[in-house]
């Protein structure tokens, strides 16, 4: 779950000095209503105690969700003009979180570094509209009888691909994934990282299907 931290800070219009509570380390498989805060722009706003005046203010955080593959250190943007120091400082702050979630197999995926909210944002909402995309093609698929199968959050990222592949039951590799995407294509032709799936598994070249999650099983 989300744990926060206690800071000290200054309101920008009236100069009151307060602490203020900030979340440091934020589950985005499982705190939702953190991660909706973060996708409103609402996650690092303050309301002081004295003006009632609304202001952002920042602090890092870590950001993990093991299910998207997501392990993002978030700094304020300011923090850019000194982009190497900070970086090295997170790695060191949270290196036994990283190696713990390493050696679970919860993460596969590189850190990412962010400064400022903006681009973890950016990769939320992306990866919202993913998911919607991937939930329209799955009920096709469980409907013309098909299994599904995990595919790396970050290749699908990197190949604008949906978070899972289509492919018959009992069937394996590249061409049965193949078949059972164009099968779905020529229902519903309007979704657009199906085509991007389709694309992909076509340009393949032996039978193996490079971007499927190690522990990927049918479903």
């Amino acid at each position: 779950m989300a744990t926060k931290g206690v800071f000290r800070v200054e309101c920008p219009h009236c100069g009151e000095a307060f602490d203020a509570d900030f979340w440091t380390v934020v589950r985005g498989d499982r705190d939702h209503d953190v991660k909706e805060l973060i996708l409103s722009g609402e996650f690092d706003l303050l309301m002081c105690p004295k003006c009632e005046g609304m202001f952002p203010h920042e602090e890092p955080f870590l950001y993990l969700d093991p299910a998207r593959d997501i392990l993002a250190f978030v700094m304020p943007e300011s923090y850019a003009a000194e982009k190497e120091k900070w970086i090295a400082r997170m790695q060191a702050d949270y290196e036994p979180v990283r190696a713990s979630l390493a050696a679970n197999h919860a993460l596969s995926g590189t850190p990412v570094y962010f400064f400022g909210l903006g681009p973890l944002t950016e990769l939320l909402e992306s990866d919202r509209d993913r998911e919607e995309e991937t939930e329209v093609m799955e009920f096709m698929a469980r409907e013309a009888g098909l299994c599904l199968l995990a595919v790396k959050p970050a290749s699908a990222r990197q190949l604008d691909l949906p978070f899972t592949l289509p492919i018959a039951k009992g069937l394996t590799g590249r061409a049965a994934a193949l078949k059972a995407a164009r099968e779905l294509l020529a229902k519903n032709d309007a979704l657009l990282r199906l085509k991007n799936l389709a694309a992909a598994l076509a340009d393949g070249g032996d039978d193996t299907v490079l971007f499927l999650k190690d522990e990927a099983s049918a479903s």
